[in-house]
C-alpha cells in the first residue's frame, strides 16, 4: 500500500494546487463585485441625497407677449430719445445725419 501512496502523491499535490487557486480566483472575483456593488450604491446613494437638495421644479422662462420684462433692445429699433422728440446725436449717430466726419 504504501508503494501506492508514493505512486501518486505528486498527482495529489498537482490535484489540490489546480483547485485551490481556482477557489482562491472565485473568491478574489466575489470580493471585486462586492466592491463594485457597495461604490455603485454609494454613488446611488450620493446621487439621491445631491437629488433632495434641488428643487422640485424650476421655473419656466417667461414667454415673449406673456408679461415680464421687455427683451433688450440691442441696436434694433429706433435710437434713444434726448429732448423734444429727437433722437440723441451720439458719437455713433453723428455721421448717419451728415454733421461730423469731415
Amino acid at each position: 500500500m504504501n508503494n501506492m501512496v508514493d505512486f501518486a502523491f505528486p498527482y495529489l499535490l498537482q490535484f489540490i494546487r489546480e483547485y485551490t487557486s481556482k477557489v482562491d480566483d472565485l473568491v478574489k472575483d466575489k470580493i471585486e463585485s462586492q466592491k463594485e456593488e457597495r461604490a455603485k450604491e454609494k454613488e446611488e446613494k450620493d446621487l439621491n441625497m445631491y437629488a433632495q437638495l434641488l428643487p422640485l421644479a424650476l421655473p419656466a422662462p417667461p414667454m415673449p407677449g406673456m408679461g415680464g420684462p421687455p427683451p433688450p433692445m440691442g441696436g434694433m429699433g429706433m435710437p434713444p430719445m434726448a429732448g423734444m422728440g429727437m433722437p440723441s446725436m451720439g458719437p455713433d449717430l453723428m455721421p448717419a445725419f451728415g454733421m461730423g466726419g469731415y
